[in-house]
């Protein structure tokens, strides 16, 4: 099994330093020197699995970020255990106190101001290793994140829970998984369920975004019942009493996905639920096409990127606790 995994330990006086240091481990961002203090330090700690990454950042001085990509395609917690976080984005603007916790989901522009003996740590997880724990056929992804409150208490339980695992990545010493691939694997899908099911959502945004327009539910509808079947887009479009341009738009707005990712994550979630509970003496190349995949490397490709693994060591891990009557 092949799960990466890496930790960094940093203390930097030189921002231009530290951004090439964190920019080579995949973090993107520009340190700026307070105005009121021409000094810098930060001390940085970084450990990462597979494309996870933790990190802890403590400054004597205080410092400014501004983030240099979109975070759209990755979700960040961000636990404030000393000091002040100011953070300004397109939409919001918010302050973060010792004992809270605050999540950045929303792309574009992203500043963050850090004051004087600020400390936090932070946990960046790719939404696409969300989604195998997203019904995505009775919930819609983009509003399933917008659901999760943008602060919350870090003594809530479930932010504690997600808290504490962040900080084990980062104690003393060598990563606490450098020698134990399946560890990392299973301690890594531990932690992203934690933040799946536990953390804290508002009861009224799951009511007013839940809200789907006729149209778009027609089309949900008629997909659910023809997902095995082979159609376009022009024929969901059409059963659902729409222009194709209109159902585009309407997926894209309500779905953060069009039509055909849409499709296709559906069918994989099928093919998930298939090797894990189906039988186990038929060939994947087969339950791979009832689903729709006729070309095996596009859908084991698919397929891993969704879920982490190829479709066979799913398989494999099946017929392992088979074994030991767990299933």
């Amino acid at each position: 099994m092949n799960i990466a995994v890496e930790k960094y330990a940093w203390s930097s006086c030189e921002p231009v330093d530290l951004q090439e240091r964190l920019r080579k481990a995949d973090i993107s961002v520009v340190f700026e020197r307070r105005p009121e203090d021409p000094h810098f330090h930060l001390d940085v700690t970084l450990a990462t699995i597979r494309k996870v990454a933790a990190w802890r950042i403590f400054s004597e001085t205080g410092y400014e970020i501004h983030y240099l990509f979109h975070p759209s395609d990755r979700i960040e917690l961000h636990f404030v255990e000393n000091g002040v976080f100011h953070i300004e984005t397109d939409d919001q603007e918010f302050t973060a106190k010792a004992g809270t916790t605050f999540m950045l989901l929303c792309p574009g522009s992203t500043r963050l101001k850090a004051s004087k003996g600020a400390r936090k740590i932070a946990l960046a997880i790719p939404r696409i290793h969300c989604l195998p724990l997203i019904d995505i056929g009775k919930d819609d992804p983009e509003l399933f994140f917008r659901r999760f409150d943008t602060m919350t208490e870090i003594g809530d339980a479930g932010v504690r829970t997600i808290h504490r695992m962040a900080a084990l990545l980062l104690e003393a010493g060598e990563h606490p998984f450098a020698a134990s691939p399946l560890g990392a694997s299973l301690f890594m899908e531990a932690l992203i369920t934690a933040f799946v099911q536990s953390w804290p959502r508002s009861a009224q945004k799951t009511m007013i975004q839940s809200a789907r327009p006729r149209n778009l539910k027609r089309a949900l509808d008629w997909i659910q019942t023809h997902l095995g079947d082979e159609f376009t887009v022009a024929d969901i479009a059409r059963n659902a009493g729409q222009s194709v341009r209109s159902l585009q738009l309407s997926f894209q707005q309500n779905m953060g996905m069009n039509p055909q990712t849409y499709v296709q994550r559906l069918r994989l979630q099928q093919i998930h639920h298939d090797l894990l509970r189906g039988d186990t003496e038929e060939n994947i190349s087969d339950i791979a096409a009832r689903w729709g995949f006729s070309h095996m490397g596009y859908f084991a490709a698919r397929y891993r990127a969704m879920y982490g693994v190829s479709p066979s060591s799913t398989r494999s891990s099946r017929r392992s606790l088979d074994t030991t009557g767990n299933i």
